[in-house]
C-alpha cells in the first residue's frame, strides 16, 4: 500500500451500511485480537463419546483419553485428559480429570482438576476443586469452590 492510498471505508464499499455502522466497523479490532473464548479449543478437540444423547447410564467410567458426555450419567467419571459435558449432557456424581469443560449440567463434584471451564449455559451444583476456573457469563454455580494452587504440605 502506498502512503497516499487509504483503505476504503465500509460505507464507501457498501452504500447500505449506515454511517454509524461504518464508524463502528472502522474501530473494530481485527479478529485476531478479539478475546479468546474459554474452552473453545477444547470443544474442537477430538473426543470419544462416552454417553450418547437420549441415553441414561450409571456406573463408573474410566478413560485414558478425552471423552464427551452428551446424555445422562450417574456415577463417577475419570479421565487422564479431558472431560466435556455437552449442552444436552448431565452428570450426577463425581468427576476426576485434569481438564473439564461443562456446557450442560453437573450435580456433584469436580476433584483435583487443573483447569475447569463453565460455558454460558452450564449449571453446576456441588463442589469444584481446581487450580484455575473460568466462568462464562450466564453460567450458574451453587456450591463450594476451591480455586488456586494446592497447598503444599509441610
Amino acid at each position: 500500500m502506498r502512503p497516499t492510498d487509504r483503505p476504503q471505508s465500509p460505507a464507501a464499499k457498501n452504500p447500505a451500511v449506515t454511517p454509524s455502522a461504518a464508524a463502528a466497523e472502522a474501530f473494530r479490532p481485527p479478529a485476531a485480537s478479539l478475546p479468546y473464548a474459554p474452552g473453545a479449543a477444547w470443544i474442537e478437540e477430538r473426543t470419544r463419546i462416552a454417553v450418547s444423547r437420549n441415553i441414561n447410564v450409571s456406573g463408573k467410567l474410566v478413560f485414558q483419553e478425552p471423552v464427551r458426555i452428551e446424555g445422562n450419567f450417574r456415577g463417577e467419571v475419570s479421565s487422564t485428559d479431558l472431560v466435556v459435558i455437552s449442552e444436552e449432557g448431565a452428570v450426577n456424581g463425581r468427576i476426576r480429570t485434569p481438564r473439564i469443560l461443562i456446557l450442560g449440567e453437573l450435580q456433584g463434584d469436580v476433584i483435583g482438576a487443573k483447569s475447569v471451564v463453565l460455558g454460558a449455559r452450564s449449571r453446576v451444583q456441588g463442589r469444584i476443586e481446581a487450580e484455575t476456573l473460568t466462568v462464562c457469563e450466564g453460567a450458574r454455580i451453587e456450591g463450594d469452590l476451591i480455586v488456586g494452587m494446592p497447598a503444599r504440605s509441610k
